[in-house]
């Protein structure tokens, strides 16, 4: 054989391995059929969005510097909206969790290797090794509260973006600090929400973006109220009522607390169902809940839809984007509560969403919603306690089978020991409930001594 054909055929097959190993690259970057290229309840983009375009490039930057990039600021600033608008734009596959609860982690990456009925943490691990296998995933940890619970759950290869209110996640790396919109930001923002032209500002319309602290969330409501009431009648009906308790670190204007009532109110007015439906939400776990959950409330599913629709406009609540879950922003969550609080109507708001889940479907959601309404159930005044105490139980109790069932035995267990010392604090000694938190425990994998 002459050299040159030779060297020529050797050429040939450096080619040919060179596009086989490329093509095995390519495949490797596709997620695995039937596991969409967004997984989770990103959030839709909001009317009249402010695209942060120098946010959204120091993400870009963190990116290229390390894995991680940490949203980090006070609620209602946009944390969650800035991340969902680099997930929406990704062209990579995406994971987006409701972080509040680490055990949301398991759920999904379990849910991505198709775990229906088995063990969910060792279904979660194949689904995190799948998405580690991937180039350039996202997973995106929204509203994160616990970095030591969430490091378990970290992948290993894939890019990690975190929003959060807590300061101790800086030590990931890629810290971006996100504040409100600038004046300039905010009063544009405004004046779209109101029904104006973006660009129109008036000196009006800058001292309520001002006095609201520029923050998107308390714009965007109150851009509702002035889009029906008009300037003058949003300054002129604004009650002002005591400041809420508030978390630690947190500044925002007690202003933000007024708008929010008036927007419901606004709401309410026009479809009295949307205050039934906006307290039921408030009460329900801050990661959202599923539109068919929200159906219960009824009368019927069209009349929560057009509720919903209300609230959405007024910015109370928003959809994800495939509008299977809602969700109640926190701040927004703690205005309507104070208001159940202050009228002494948190009792019956929490029968009416135990009314809500008891009947549901079974999914692994109750247990966040169960959290949190016992969350709720505790600050009730004490005569209101006994004649709820058994329907709450019974709740968490289901609560543990639901995750045991799931397969997520480690959380079912976890929580079977805590619903189970609740039950010993709350009943008295041999009460049969307590026995039933006990079978309950057992069902998830977990040896229960017996009594005496």
């Amino acid at each position: 054989m002459r050299p040159e054909v030779a060297v020529g055929s050797a050429g040939a097959v450096i080619v040919l391995v060179a596009a086989v190993l490329f093509g095995l690259r390519r495949r490797r970057k596709r997620p695995a059929p039937g596991v969409p290229a967004v997984h989770g309840d990103v959030p839709r983009e909001p009317l009249s969005a402010v695209r942060r375009a120098a946010l959204l490039a120091r993400i870009e930057d963190a990116f290229g510097a390390g894995r991680f990039c940490v949203l980090l600021g006070g609620n209602g600033v946009g944390k969650t909206h800035l991340a969902a608008a680099y997930a929406r734009d990704s062209r990579s596959p995406v994971v987006w969790v409701a972080a509040e609860a680490p055990g949301n982690a398991v759920l999904a990456y379990a849910e991505l290797a198709g775990a229906a009925g088995s063990d969910a943490e060792a279904a979660a691990r194949a689904g995190l090794a799948w998405l580690d296998g991937l180039d350039d995933a996202v997973v995106v940890f929204d509203g994160a509260t616990d970095p030591d619970a969430l490091n378990r759950w970290l992948p290993a290869r894939c890019r990690v973006l975190v929003t959060t209110t807590v300061p101790d996640f800086e030590i990931l790396g890629g810290t971006v600090l996100v504040g409100g919109f600038d004046e300039a930001e905010a009063t544009r923002f405004l004046g779209a929400r109101a029904g104006g032209e973006p660009d129109e500002a008036t000196e009006a319309t800058s001292d309520v973006a001002r006095e609201l602290g520029c923050l998107p969330l308390a714009l965007a409501q109150a851009g509702a109220l002035i889009r029906r009431q008009g300037l003058a009648g949003y300054l002129d009906r604004r009650p002002h009522t005591p400041p809420l308790e508030r978390e630690p670190g947190e500044t925002h204007p007690a202003c933000v607390e007024d708008t929010t009532l008036a927007a419901l109110r606004m709401v309410a007015a026009r479809d009295s169902r949307a205050l039934v439906i906006a307290e039921l939400l408030a009460v329900l776990a801050s990661r959202g809940t599923r539109r068919a959950l929200v159906h219960r409330a009824g009368p019927d599913p069209v009349a929560v839809d057009a509720a919903l629709a209300g609230l959405a406009d007024a910015s109370l609540a928003e959809f994800d984007v495939r509008g299977g879950t809602v969700v109640m922003h926190r701040l927004t969550q703690r205005a309507v509560l104070g208001r159940l609080h202050a009228e002494e109507r948190l009792a019956p708001a929490l029968d009416q969403a135990f009314d809500v889940v008891e009947g549901g479907d079974a999914e692994v959601d109750l247990a966040d919603h169960a959290a949190a309404l016992w969350r709720h159930f505790r600050a009730l005044p004490s005569a209101s306690l006994t004649p709820r105490l058994g329907r709450i139980l019974r709740l968490r109790r289901h609560s543990v089978d639901v995750l045991a069932d799931a397969g997520a035995l480690a959380q079912a267990r976890a929580l079977g020991r805590e619903v189970l010392a609740d039950h010993h604090a709350y009943l008295p000694a041999g009460h049969e409930d307590t026995a039933l938190a006990a079978r309950s425990l057992y069902r998830a994998g977990e040896r229960v001594p017996r009594a005496g």
